[in-house]
């Protein structure tokens, strides 16, 4: 699929927020400057949107809007729930609520749900003659995105990126980049099996950041808004960041394919969105002459997933500069059975402050019980997580290297392996220490070569997890909403608790010394799997 950009613009009818905003006017410009370069786009309507006929118009005659793909953006409203006899559950005032009770597909039961989607499905036919092909919203189910891709033969679906409660949406824990087939029971978890798999692959949205997007807490930026691709914020308007951000979605190791997509919500106003959109739009342009990427739309691009991949691709983001003076790297891996996350820190350490297990039978909250809340949660099964739980003085990491020469940080791919490398400080005065340190990320395992041990922290994780140990395996159990799952030794082993207070956990993973067709290096690796 080599390197792939969608540009999604996504349209609602109405704006209840203030201040009023003209949610036509973004619409038309993005159009005008999209085919000022000869840009495919994607447009998805909200069913509100639908209802306008200025908006309608815009795409009235087909020929003329050859180079526009038309889809649903499935949010709910007034127009659409009463449509199928549903009682709108909007606070007063909003016939579109960004709320997830009552916005979004999960607030209704499975029977409400498939009236909703063909109601959408049969107006959009009404209107344009045919049945969408791409569908998208910040949140969507397992059952509906099944239901979807099954009674629609659907080319792709997109949804928001990994954040952490902006705004009313968490999605936590799934592929940070790329696209994936969704689980039958979670859709923010790729599919291992046929058996479990959604046929239409899921695009994350919104080209998010791998260095500053996991925390901006920990690692701030000093620019205003969210550290994503998107033109409205500062990251999506600023030439020199966004030159930044195609270097690295672009012209970095990525395993199967690059992809991003970038775009905007009308409902920020043209004014907002002008200055980033314009810039992304001439860069981007450059990019398209050089060779260096391909403007294609989101069904285009789900069909060409897949005809080439019958399941899930391993892929991976890496960034080894930063776009600040902080001197951080951070690197992405993504396959079937895990996401991690690697970070490098200027003063020495390394070490993977993401792992998160996947699980195909592993349910989301809401697969047939309504969600009632504002807001809403997906998720996969997190062995670290360094912003969630680390405070009150304990830290959660995979601690890989606390002394490296994190200038000598580099990664190559092979395949579906990606592996990163890199020097140890001081290591001549370490008696038996590695010079060169390289963690290895395999579709089914992490390997650590050049290091002695590696130590992981729990740090303070959340209630609805448990962990558990045994010193005589050589593995490490974890529950999570009841769920069982583990991190074990392969090559190397499970050395000991360090602290057993329960929320304080430490543990060591100690090294084998491999063949001589090794070279006779440490190395330690872990598997992971599921109860």
């Amino acid at each position: 699929m080599d390197k792939i950009m969608n540009l999604v613009n996504f349209v609602r009818g109405v704006e209840p927020r203030e201040p009023e905003k003209d949610l036509f006017e973004p619409v038309v410009r993005e159009l005008e400057v999209n085919r000022r370069y000869g840009f495919k786009s994607t447009v998805l309507l909200q069913y509100d949107a639908l209802m306008r006929e200025d908006i309608r118009q815009l795409f009235s005659d087909r020929e003329a809007n050859k180079d526009v793909e038309l889809g649903l953006w499935f949010e709910m409203n007034r127009p659409l729930t009463e449509a199928v006899g549903i009682e709108w559950r909007g606070r007063p005032g909003y016939d579109w609520d960004w709320f997830v009770d009552p916005g979004f597909l999960m607030a209704y039961t499975p029977d409400e749900r498939v009236k909703l989607i063909d109601e959408a499905f049969r107006r959009f036919n009404e209107l344009f003659g045919y049945y969408p092909k791409v569908v998208g919203s910040w949140l969507l189910d397992a059952f509906s995105m099944k239901y979807m891709s099954e009674k629609y033969e659907l080319s792709a679906m997109c949804i928001c990126r990994e954040q952490f409660a902006v705004d009313a949406y968490t999605l936590w824990g799934g592929y940070y980049t790329g696209g994936y087939y969704p689980s039958v029971k979670n859709a923010l978890c790729p599919a291992k099996t046929k058996e479990y798999q959604i046929e239409t692959p899921v695009f994350r949205m919104l080209g998010l950041d791998p260095i500053y997007g996991y925390d901006e807490a920990r690692y701030p930026t000093g620019v205003w808004g969210c550290n994503t691709m998107e033109p409205v914020w500062t990251s999506g308007s600023d030439r020199r960041i966004m030159e930044w951000y195609m270097d690295v979605y672009y012209k970095s190791p990525c395993l199967s394919y690059a992809y991003a997509t970038t775009g905007q919500e009308n409902s920020f106003g043209w004014p907002c969105i002008e200055k980033g959109y314009l810039v992304q739009a001439e860069l981007l342009h450059e990019m398209v002459l050089k060779g260096e990427v391909n403007v294609e739309t989101l069904g285009e691009t789900g069909e060409r997933f897949k005809s080439l991949y019958s399941v899930t691709p391993a892929c991976a983001l890496t960034a080894l500069k930063d776009r600040t003076d902080n001197g951080l790297k951070a690197v992405w891996y993504d396959s079937p059975s895990y996401r991690a996350g690697l970070i490098a820190e200027p003063g020495g350490r390394i070490f993977l402050r993401d792992l998160n297990l996947f699980d195909e039978r592993y349910e989301e909250r809401y697969l047939e019980k309504p969600c009632r809340s504002w807001d809403a949660r997906y998720d996969n099964l997190p062995v670290v997580d360094n912003r969630l739980w680390s405070k009150d003085g304990a830290e959660s990491y995979l601690m890989i290297c606390d002394d490296a020469d994190t200038s000598t940080v580099s990664a190559s791919e092979d395949g579906d392996v990606l592996t990163v490398e890199f020097k140890r400080s001081g290591c001549s005065e370490k008696r038996g220490a590695d010079p060169v340190v390289r963690v290895e990320f395999r579709p089914d395992r992490i390997a650590f070569e050049g290091i002695e041990k590696a130590v992981y922290s729990t740090g303070v994780y959340e209630d609805d997890v448990e962990i558990s140990f045994d010193e005589n395996v050589d593995r490490i159990d974890l529950k999570k909403r009841g769920f069982g799952y583990y991190i074990a030794a392969v090559q190397g082993s499970f050395l000991r608790c360090v602290d057993k207070k329960s929320d304080r956990a430490v543990f060591e993973f100690s090294a084998a010394l491999t063949d001589k067709a090794m070279e006779g290096k440490s190395q330690i690796s872990v598997s992971f799997g599921s109860d």
